[in-house]
């Protein structure tokens, strides 16, 4: 979106995707919310740390790098979304959270009953820092292919619509009619 701060896209006046994202977390029971990000200025408003990429240009995978190392000895595992999804509400975050075991599990990321994998919906264990920082080392920038990799395990959520993301502004503007349609 030609550098467009995703997260900032109003849902409802005065209320970005982020907001309502840290918002659901809450209601889902998580307080402790950081935004990783390079780019701080779109995210100042949400009140929250804004922690930006250790290696720039690696994508996602350096905003899981950061996040890890952020959150290292002070939980046992750190939960990942994109800021671009609208829909997405704490029942779909307590359905990922129920299914995370931190002594058994490594990944547990969001798929949805289409069979269609969502790889930055998820829980990872924060002990996976080093493998996280190796497969940066080698180039790897795939967080689906890294969670495979590492044996992480889908959780199907049955709410297709909670994962609609928006990734262009024709996205935004299908989204937008849609959402006055139906009111």
């Amino acid at each position: 979106m030609g550098g467009c701060a995703k997260g900032s896209i109003e849902v409802a006046p005065g209320l970005g995707i982020a907001q309502r994202l840290i918002e659901q977390f809450g209601l889902a029971g998580i307080d402790d919310v950081v935004i990783v990000s390079s780019n701080p200025s779109p995210y100042e408003q949400y009140g929250r740390p804004i922690i930006p990429d250790v290696r720039s240009g690696m994508g996602p995978m350096g905003g899981v790098e950061a996040a890890l190392g952020h959150f290292a000895g002070r939980s046992d595992a750190t939960f990942f979304l994109p800021c671009d999804l609208p829909r997405l509400a704490a029942e779909e975050l307590r359905k990922l959270l129920n299914a995370f075991d931190p002594a058994l599990e490594r990944v547990v990321y969001a798929r949805t009953s289409a069979f269609f994998d969502h790889p930055l919906c998820s829980i990872v264990h924060n002990g996976l820092l080093p493998e996280i920082s190796a497969a940066l080392d080698r180039g790897e920038r795939s967080v689906g292919g890294t969670w495979r990799r590492l044996g992480g395990r889908a959780v199907v959520i049955e709410n297709d619509d909670a994962f609609l993301n928006l990734n262009t502004y024709e996205d935004v503007h299908a989204w937008r009619a849609d959402r006055k349609a139906s009111e």
